[in-house]
């Protein structure tokens, strides 16, 4: 009887993938056009930051020695602040906000379990994406991006490369519940055919909710930090 192969896994609550990039870049669209109206620097008259600006501070604020709560509510703060008592502009700034900060920080803390790792196979939820595509979404937002495949990976698969509803939801034609139905049956016979063929030590990065029922097939694990959602 063959013996049990360990798949080593990452649950993100935010996976770095191509419809979180999608997503990331339709939020710096959003905060692009608040710059038709500009945020003036409180206590002064002439000085100017654009909304990406007031991003870029808020992020600082955040990720400041370390992210905590203290910081997040800072961050928060100053989103609140800048908007002038505008409720759409703080509706924008905090939507995006959320879903950037999430996003930076579980890519960062992805790559360095990753790298703390160092599988030979890495197993990836989602299709390839372009370097460009990436890096613009980080830097817009004034943050390096990550480096999604360290150097000590031979294989990189993409889970959903040959899956169709997946490519229907990047397009819009299916909501994200509709897109798993057989998702789960397509990765595993993807994962066994690879794990198969190959010795090394095998990493899954994936979302979180997706691998609440399989702790059979997973013999550690690492679950991200949440940032607490701005209050009402």
């Amino acid at each position: 009887m063959r013996e049990p192969r360990r798949l080593y896994a990452i649950a993100e609550s935010c996976p770095l993938d191509t419809l979180l990039i999608k997503e990331m870049k339709r939020s710096v669209n959003s905060l692009l056009q608040l710059n038709l109206k500009r945020f003036r620097v409180p206590q002064k008259t002439t000085t100017r930051y654009s909304a990406l600006d007031v991003m870029k501070q808020a992020l600082e604020l955040l990720f400041e020695f370390s992210p905590s709560e203290k910081n997040y509510r800072e961050a928060m703060r100053t989103t609140q602040v800048y908007s002038e008592g505008d409720e759409e502009m703080l509706r924008v700034l905090r939507a995006s906000f959320t879903l950037i900060a999430n996003a930076v920080y579980n890519a960062f803390s992805s790559q360095k379990h990753t790298d703390d790792l160092a599988p030979e196979m890495l197993f990836l939820q989602g299709i390839p994406f372009e370097r460009g595509d990436l890096e613009q979404s980080f830097r817009f937002v004034g943050v390096r991006p990550p480096e999604v495949v360290p150097s000590s990976v031979k294989t990189t698969v993409f889970l959903d490369d040959e899956f169709e509803p997946y490519r229907r939801l990047l397009n819009g034609e299916l909501t994200k519940e509709q897109a798993e139905d057989g998702r789960e049956d397509h990765w595993a016979k993807i994962i066994e055919a690879t794990l198969a063929n190959n010795t090394g030590k095998a990493l899954i990065r994936v979302g979180s909710g997706i691998l609440i029922n399989q702790d059979q097939l997973l013999e550690e694990s690492y679950l991200d930090y949440k940032h607490p959602r701005p209050e009402n």
